[in-house]
Order: structure tokens, then C-alpha cells, then sequence
């Protein structure tokens, strides 16, 4: 009997978890339709915070908390990190950005950073409670936006269904974002900085004239000597 009931719990609450996943996609699409010249390529409607848009034929990318829409071009984009469990994993900017970019692979993969320490003879793994990705822009007032792909109050398996299923999302964001930093890096060229420090030569005073000195025996010459 409590199997039952714990099973028809959950089909219940999934059930009213997709009907706000959809009311908040609808408010998305409405939002981001009164964006002129504004047509995105690809969405990310996420069920705990911010959600992202991105239109690269307009070189744009957007970011949605409820109906309000924040709308950036690409070369405002500063840096963009990866958290598990409120802890960073990677991150990437403008600055230090490697040549080329790698679209997924972070979290998952041979290489990947979402199993996280687990070599030699540790046989445990930490839970993933949380999985988000923060973006850095050049807005002033509100630069950083974490959007969050996975939250889980208990924690689950690196493994687990749910898990993978954010991290392979989340890869894909991430590696747009670092694509977008890495085209901004190619497109900026490289400035020689200015030596510091470096010693001027002096500058060389215009002199007069030194009249010519007159020839040998002037002085018996004019005075008789």
C-alpha cells in the first residue's frame, strides 16, 4: 500500500511539474517575441531560475528570469564558469581563452570533471546536489547570471539518468559560450603595450656659434707687444 501511494505521489508530481515547465516556456516565447529581429536558434527553459536564448544569426543571446527578458549582443560576454555543488569546476574568459573551443566534453567524457577526485583507491563519490552555469557580462548593475541546471536537495549519483541528462545540456551550453568567447578573442587584435619605464634620450641643446679664434700673435699684433 505505501508503495502506491509513493508511486502515485510522484506521477502526480511530475505531472504538475510539467504543466509549470510548460506555462513558463509559453511566458519565454511571448517574452522573447517582442524582441525585434530576435529569433533564437536554441533555448534553455530551465526549471530553477534563469533561462537562456541564443540567436546567432544576430549575434545575440538573452537571458529570462519570469517575463523580464535581458537581451546581450555576443561581444558583451566576459567569462562564463562552471559549479558543481556551489564549488567551480572551470572556467573560461576572453583573456585566458585557449585557441579554438571545445563544444562539450567538461562534465562528461574520459576527461570529464563530473565524477571529480575519484582515483587510485577511493571507491566514493561525492553527490551532485547542483549543476549550473554562471554567465559574466559587462552590465554594471547586474554583471553575473547563474542558471541552473540540476538541484537535487539530497543528491544523486554522478551516474545517475538525471544527472548525465543535465551535465550533456549543460556541456552544450557551456561550450557555445566559450565558442561565443573565443570568436570575441579572434575578432579583438592584440595590442603591443607601451614600454615602461624605458629611458628617453636627452634632448640636445642648440648652442651658439663659438666664434673663431683668431690666428696666432694677434695680441703684439694690436698692441705692439
Amino acid at each position: 500500500m505505501l508503495i502506491v501511494v509513493i508511486v502515485a505521489f510522484v506521477i502526480i508530481g511530475g505531472i504538475i511539474m510539467g504543466i509549470m515547465q510548460s506555462e513558463v516556456q509559453q511566458g519565454h516565447t511571448q517574452a522573447l517575441a517582442t524582441i525585434d529581429g530576435f529569433n533564437p536558434a536554441v533555448r534553455f527553459d530551465g526549471g530553477f531560475g534563469p533561462s537562456l536564448a541564443l540567436d546567432p544569426a544576430s549575434n545575440r543571446f538573452a537571458i529570462m528570469r519570469g517575463a523580464s527578458v535581458k537581451v546581450f549582443t555576443f561581444d558583451q560576454l566576459v567569462a562564463v564558469e562552471i559549479e558543481r555543488n556551489g564549488g567551480l569546476l572551470t572556467r573560461t574568459n576572453r583573456g585566458s581563452q585557449a585557441k579554438g573551443a571545445i563544444v562539450g566534453g567538461v562534465l562528461l567524457g574520459p576527461a570529464g570533471l563530473l565524477v571529480g577526485g575519484l582515483s587510485g583507491s577511493k571507491t566514493t563519490t561525492d553527490l551532485v546536489k547542483r549543476l549550473s552555469l554562471k554567465v559574466f557580462t559587462n552590465d554594471l548593475v547586474q554583471p553575473v547570471h547563474e542558471i541552473v541546471f540540476f538541484k537535487d536537495g539530497q543528491g544523486k549519483e554522478p551516474n545517475s539518468m538525471f544527472v548525465r541528462r543535465a551535465a550533456e545540456r549543460l556541456d552544450e551550453w557551456h561550450g557555445r559560450f566559450r565558442t561565443i568567447l573565443a570568436m570575441q578573442a579572434a575578432a579583438t587584435p592584440a595590442t603591443q603595450p607601451e614600454p615602461v619605464g624605458k629611458e628617453q634620450p636627452a634632448p640636445i641643446d642648440t648652442l651658439p656659434a663659438t666664434p673663431s679664434m683668431p690666428k696666432a700673435g694677434w695680441m703684439s699684433r694690436t698692441f705692439g707687444a
